[in-house]
């Protein structure tokens, strides 16, 4: 009886019960009907397709990181997470997906497809196997290496230990290093399959990743030669396949036909697979939900931007606090709204943005009126899309795009001192975005490694914002308690947002029948006033600001080394008598993901 126990409790980890009874009769014709018909080994492949891909993840991880607010599972910005929350992604959904995967890996050679169908489903699995396998290794360090079908009868077979993050990684680099050489570079009748180019920037990332401090604390220079390695292979496939950057920033998620930049990405459709982006993030006024916006921009961040000539905010000779938004580096007005800008919507013209307390134009979820910051996030909204339609958001995500690629390669370089490539790479994006070139440096004054290094990591927190990028990049170089040259580590901080008010007082100056009519004052300035101003010179006279309004209830406390890999589930943990928890969350025999 007990051994039947654990074998439904392992089945269940695994697998899923009952995905595997409906599939289990794959492994009985895996070397007949499916490895020997290309149709139904794509429709078994599809449908892992379906289950392995990224979702769209814009507004993941905007809470836990510098980009946004918020406290993430358990408060964890403040240090409280515990292992009774549910956080992470040690789910059964997973294994079960390495295992269909393992299927196909041991199947397909069996079978009588042709070597060059073979080459194609097996390039493909190894890919997702890699990408599932990283998706739980960035969490957790370690985790149990299951590379072959497991036998239902052999019980013992799934009580399994983990595996360290150097096997795991050597792991996915070897799966990856296959999926290199059997994928083709463009899938022209079938778009959103991966290829060789999605192979060599995910291997380029993982290795970023493990040459990071979160992995590498002793920074052994061998890791950065190898990714440096990797993702100069990276680029130079990406390059070669026909991969460039994008012209228009703003548009390179939106622009789905004709954008070159994607190298790995998940399709969506308004139909059968919408994304919820688009009620998660719009202004309600434009919106058929009335629900809290999400990952709206902290002021903080907001001040991050350069400006246009790309030198920082602070002290440059141009930057007005109160006109913060002059002179900015164009991806500012991709990804920030703010009080009075103009922003037009399906069906809208000449529509101005309000984020002012008490306006009666976006509907009030909060204390702080309709956005807790003050801001709101324009980046990847597509405002073609009716107020009626926003649940059905058909945007695809781009998980990996050829700027990321670049940003990696110079990050690497950075670190074996080469830092005029690194240079080099940030003027290419920069170009891209627009910036004044200036002297040819685009703005970038760094020299010094320290210096370089900074400047790459600022590079990457403008130009992946809210694309699910800065919280690992936080994360894996430990920015939470450590500071980076001139950049202070987060923790001890707090977020800020700006509240902006109307001046009623001026209001009711100019229509003395307003004083004893509050409600009237707003009523009047939405109706014959709002349209008529101009913020570039007017913006002082109709509104007060206070810049300085905490966020965050605590000071940011997110525990490094701690929280760099998280606990498996109390509950996984107790199917599988082999399995440790991890370092720091217990003190019995503790799991150390970095120790070989």
């Amino acid at each position: 009886m007990k051994k039947a126990l654990i074998f439904i409790f392992l089945m269940a980890w695994f697998t899923g019960c009952e995905e595997v009874l409906d599939k289990r009769e794959l492994n009985a014709i895996d070397g007949q009907d499916i490895w020997n018909d290309m149709t139904l080994a794509n429709l078994y492949l599809n449908n892992i397709y379906g289950s392995a891909l990224p979702t769209f993840s814009g507004t993941e991880s905007t809470n836990i990181s510098d980009e946004s607010v918020g406290t993430g599972t358990g408060n964890m910005m403040y240090g409280m997470l515990t292992k009774t929350e549910s956080y992470g992604n040690f789910t059964s959904n997973k294994w079960y997906i390495i295992r269909e995967l393992n299927l196909l890996i041991n199947g397909v050679p069996k079978g009588n497809l042709s070597e060059e169908d073979k080459d194609l489903l097996m390039g493909q699995a190894y890919f997702l196997r890699a990408w599932t396998y990283w998706e739980l290794v960035k969490y957790y360090g370690g985790v149990p290496l299951i590379l072959k079908v497991l036998d239902p009868a052999k019980i013992d077979d799934y009580l399994v230990g983990r595996n360290s993050a150097h096997e795991c990684i050597a792991q996915i680099i070897e799966d990856l290093d296959m999926a290199i050489d059997l994928l083709p570079s463009t899938w022209p009748e079938e778009r959103g399959r991966v290829t060789r180019a999605a192979a060599a920037a995910l291997k380029g990332r993982v290795l970023l990743f493990y040459a990071s401090p979160q992995f590498n604390p002793d920074n052994l220079g061998q890791r950065w030669q190898s990714a440096y390695d990797a993702n100069l292979e990276a680029k130079n496939i990406c390059e070669e396949d026909g991969h460039a950057l994008y012209g228009n920033y703003a548009r390179i998620f939106l622009d789905e036909a004709s954008t070159k930049e994607a190298i790995f990405f998940t399709i969506y459709d308004a139909v059968n697979k919408p994304n919820g982006y688009e009620t998660s993030v719009r202004p309600r006024s434009v919106s058929n939900t009335k629900d809290a916006v999400s990952s709206a921009p902290n002021w903080d961040f907001v001040k991050s931007y350069p400006m246009a000539d790309g030198l920082p905010a602070k002290d440059h000779p141009e930057y007005d606090s109160i006109f913060f938004w002059k002179n900015r580096d164009p991806r500012f007005y991709a990804t920030i709204a703010y009080n009075g800008m103009k922003w037009d919507f399906e069906g809208t013209e000449n529509r101005v943005q309000w984020t002012y307390h008490g306006n009666t134009v976006e509907p009030t979820t909060t204390a702080r009126g309709a956005t807790t910051t003050g801001f709101y996030l324009k980046k990847n909204i597509n405002t073609s899309i009716p107020v009626t339609e926003t649940p059905y958001g058909s945007t695809d995500w781009i998980e990996i795009r050829l700027a990321e690629v670049y940003l990696n390669l110079a990050e690497c370089a950075v670190e074996l001192g080469i830092i005029n490539e690194a240079k080099d790479l940030l003027i290419l994006i920069r170009d891209r975005a627009g910036i004044e070139p200036g002297d040819g440096s685009y703005g970038i004054t760094a020299s010094t490694r320290e210096e370089m290094l900074e400047a790459v990591m600022l590079e990457r927190k403008i130009e992946l914002a809210f694309e699910n990028k800065r919280h690992w990049d936080l994360r894996r170089r430990n920015m939470y308690i450590n500071d980076l040259y001139n950049t202070p580590k987060i923790n001890g901080s707090k977020r800020h947002g700006m509240i902006v008010e109307l001046d009623t007082a001026y209001i009711c100056s100019l229509d003395p029948g307003l004083r004893d009519k509050k409600d009237s004052v707003f009523l009047h300035f939405e109706e014959v006033i709002m349209d008529t101003i101009d913020l570039d010179t007017d913006y002082e006279t109709f509104f007060n600001t206070n810049y300085n309004v905490e966020l965050d209830e605590f000071e940011i406390n997110f525990l490094q080394p701690k929280y760099n890999f998280y606990y498996i589930p109390e509950d996984e943990m107790e199917k599988n008598i082999k399995m440790q928890q991890t370092i720091y969350w217990t003190e019995v025999n503790p799991f150390d993901p970095l120790a070989e």
